[in-house]
């Protein structure tokens, strides 16, 4: 199991969402996500409710944001969801800024743990990704 995360980021989210996609698979439009939230997802497109900047105190607006790559999934996750990844290339950010990951083209299963568990207050961001279809 991956012990360093292949992505860290600690900032603000300033619309408090934090988007993940396939960099070549976006169209800016977020009416298709489905789910009860903080969590929304469909197959090439995961939104995750954390501290919203505009809303919080300065001192509370930092999310720390941690991403990991296993071969198997983690045992359980507040959130799951298959993502799309046709690039093989998974777009994590907002509207100021995105990172990457390099990983191979195909399904990924994306787990995701938030604490606190309430969207509006969400400053630290776990995602876990695993090949959703065997080798």
């Amino acid at each position: 199991m991956t012990t360093e995360p292949v992505l860290h980021c600690v900032r603000d989210y300033y619309w408090g969402c934090i988007y993940c996609f396939d960099i070549e698979g976006y169209d800016g439009d977020d009416d298709h996500l489905s789910g009860d939230g903080p969590f929304f997802a469909v197959d090439d497109h995961v939104a995750i409710q954390v501290a919203n900047s505009r809303i919080v105190d300065p001192q509370d607006a930092d999310v720390e944001l941690n991403a990991y790559v296993h071969a198997v999934p983690m045992a359980s996750s507040d959130y799951a969801s298959v993502i799309v990844l046709p690039s093989g290339v998974l777009s994590i950010g907002d509207a100021d800024g995105f990172d990457e990951i390099s990983l191979r083209p195909g399904r990924w299963l994306m787990q995701v743990d938030l604490d606190p568990r309430r969207p509006e207050e969400a400053r630290w961001v776990k995602i876990h990704l695993s090949p959703a279809d065997p080798q």
